[in-house]
């Protein structure tokens, strides 16, 4: 709200337009000087009129500070991102600039419009993105911009009205069940160095977790006697060619996974064969707690999975799904099982179950059609 001080013969009113990029306020200001040949009342009524005039041109969609994109998003990421994001989410971020920054990065966020928004998508999909990274990019733009509004830089987000494109969405690419049964045949046949890879996908396909979690699950997550994993970690590697462990993907991701007797009894006897290792090793054991290892104890490294399921599909013949295409397997296994949405959300540590239909959705939708046809052939009209 507009503030009216009289100085002398005139009125200076000021307003509050928020804060600049590094937090300082910001007031704007103008003086009225009445009409003498008009009356007390005519002048009050004057003044406040301009006061309200004065306090909408200020802040009808404009910024305090003449701060362009990419100055105002590097501040973001030094006061608020690095604060606060956990360290997977600040990568993905900091790799999403180049694209962010080249399309906007020179125009002041005061004057970024809906239609710039809608013109970065429009390069996003002439860059060839799919539709779900479309999506990705525009979010990361948009937090950026919730913030300023937050700090009352700006009064609105442009990205709230933008029309993201329409595609066919594929069916996600992953191995049948006939493909993982040769797969486990492969790996039963594994020599000793290679049991690790083994034990990593099958994990992988039990279990239906994310890469890193598998990578991070440690002997003391395992309860070999309710045959339960509990996801409590994750083994990431980032833009800065650093590894490290953190929590899970979400507050969700955290959670305990019932094994099938077989699996229990497989981690028993790969924890002998890594026992021998140990001893084998000797001093040169490093002793990390880690299920999956390198030679001599240190973690396996979240590439090596992949460089082993490259040479393994050229050895046999196999084709070539990645390693995230397991993750679906085992959801789309338990979905035309008939487990119910929720049940699949808290397995695979989704945040909401909303997430889990929005990515699944042509695997609920065919298990809702084979529902359909069981209950006609069982009626049988």
């Amino acid at each position: 709200m507009a503030n009216i001080k009289k100085r002398g013969d005139t009125f200076r009113i000021k307003v509050s337009c928020g804060y600049d990029v590094h937090g300082k306020q910001v007031v704007k200001s103008m003086t009225y000087k009445p009409d003498p040949t008009k009356s007390d009342k005519w002048n009050e009524k004057e003044l406040n009129r301009q006061a309200v005039m004065f306090e909408e041109s200020c802040k009808q969609g404009q910024t305090v500070t003449a701060a362009k994109f990419e100055t105002f998003a590097n501040e973001w990421f030094k006061d608020y991102a690095e604060l606060k994001l956990k360290s997977n989410t600040l990568n993905r971020y900091r790799q999403m600039k180049k694209r962010a920054y080249a399309a906007l990065g020179h125009i002041r966020i005061d004057k970024i419009t809906p239609l710039d928004i809608q013109r970065f998508v429009r390069s996003l999909v002439a860059d060839g993105l799919a539709p779900q990274s479309v999506k990705i990019n525009v979010r990361f733009v948009s937090v950026i911009f919730t913030y300023a509004v937050k700090k009352r830089v700006i009064t609105f987000n442009p990205c709230a009205t933008v029309d993201y494109p329409t595609g066919q969405i594929k069916d996600k690419d992953f191995y049948s069940v006939e493909e993982v049964k040769k797969l486990f045949e492969v790996l039963r046949d594994e020599k000793d160095e290679r049991k690790p890879f083994a034990l990593f996908f099958t994990l992988a396909a039990y279990t239906g977790a994310r890469k890193g979690e598998i990578l991070g699950i440690e002997w003391k997550d395992l309860d070999f006697s309710n045959n339960t994993l509990s996801i409590n970690r994750a083994f990431y590697y980032n833009a800065m060619a650093k590894y490290y462990t953190d929590t899970p993907k979400t507050q969700s991701s955290r959670r305990i996974l019932k094994l099938p007797a077989p699996v229990m009894e497989t981690l028993l006897q790969y924890r002998e064969w890594q026992d021998e290792q140990r001893k084998i090793c000797g001093g040169s054991w490093v002793d990390s707690d880690r299920v999956l290892t390198t030679w001599n104890g240190e973690p396996m490294r979240p590439h090596q999975p992949n460089k082993y399921l490259d040479i393994l599909c050229k050895r046999t013949g196999m084709r070539r799904v990645t390693i995230h295409s397991f993750r679906h397997f085992n959801a789309s296994a338990l979905i035309n099982s008939g487990i119910d949405v929720v049940t699949v959300q808290k397995a695979l540590g989704h945040s909401t179950a909303a997430t889990t239909l929005n990515i699944y959705s042509h695997a609920f939708n065919h298990a809702q059609t084979r529902a359909m046809e069981a209950i006609s052939n069982a009626i049988d009209l």
